[in-house]
């Protein structure tokens, strides 16, 4: 770990005031993370699943569970900015954290990555519905090694928040392009392009669960300019075209709901600390 390390967003909050931060900031990035992949818990409904520990009448049982999994998942990568590095045994213990289902199944592995083909479909130009086959599985360790140098080379460098914003947008699309899992990739872009992010000081980036469309569509517009998507096999062949550019700008704006949490906590600090410094005798409130 660097000595230069910038701090934290919560730095300088009281104990009490950096523990509802962490809680909000934790609520808002796992709803609005599995709302994304169709979670049907509200905002109201992760908090009280998180905080409470109990589970909300008539919703699937998955649902908690990808909650709880996402959850667990941002305590990893909090634990991860310690580290200097980022190696694929880290990428493989948080899946394996991330996905809670326990899924017995060679063809679908927890913690590796993939071995089989995997798709979604597409409304193309012409309007009408089309297969997109991820690259394929040969073809994953080479470009994940290249996605983590990539990802070294921003983890290792002081950024701005123009920058920051940058190595999360190429963090989050290389990744889900690449689509190394057979599940969970999604969720694993929105947390591990956030390291970056978190090292440099800022709170992390949080794709609105209201922006899904947007920025799903953004995902599947950028990668429609990919020639021969299932063949790719060198990172340094992806675009770096408008489409691209615009996914960069959503991922700008998506700071918006972080952003105003730890203004607010730095104005209930500011507030505390006028009350303290009215009444110096009255005893401290423990809540």
């Amino acid at each position: 770990m660097t000595t230069d390390r910038p701090q934290p967003f919560f730095a300088g909050l009281d104990e009490d005031i950096k523990v509802i931060l962490l809680a909000q900031v934790r609520n808002l990035w796992t709803h609005a993370s599995t709302a994304i992949e169709g979670n049907t818990l509200t905002l109201g409904d992760t908090a009280f699943v998180l905080e409470e520990g109990l589970t909300i009448a008539g919703k699937p049982l998955r649902d908690h569970q990808e909650v709880y999994g996402h959850a667990r998942g941002i305590e990893v990568i909090y634990r991860l900015l310690e580290v200097t590095q980022l190696q694929d045994a880290d990428i493989f213990a948080l899946h394996r954290v991330v996905l809670t289902e326990a899924i017995m199944d060679i063809y679908k592995p927890v913690g590796a990555w993939k071995n089989e083909a995997n798709f979604t479909t597409l409304v193309g130009p012409d309007g009408r519905q089309h297969w997109r086959e991820f690259p394929e599985p040969a073809h994953v360790p080479a470009l994940m090694s290249q996605w983590l140098n990539a990802f070294n080379v921003w983890y290792g460098q002081p950024l701005t928040t123009d920058t920051a914003a940058s190595a999360y947008a190429d963090m989050h699309l290389d990744f889900v392009t690449i689509h190394p899992f057979f599940d969970g990739n999604g969720r694993m872009a929105r947390l591990l392009a956030n390291l970056p992010v978190l090292r440099a000081g800022f709170p992390p980036i949080v794709v609105p669960a209201e922006g899904r469309q947007e920025y799903k569509k953004a995902i599947s517009d950028y990668q429609q300019t990919i020639p021969d998507l299932k063949s790719l096999s060198d990172l340094r062949a992806l675009p770096r075209n408008a489409e691209r550019s615009r996914f960069q700008d959503l991922c700008r704006n998506y700071w918006e709901s972080t952003m105003a949490l730890v203004a607010e906590a730095r104005q209930a600090q500011e507030r505390k600390r006028v009350v303290s410094r009215r009444n110096p005798g009255a005893p401290k409130f423990q809540g």
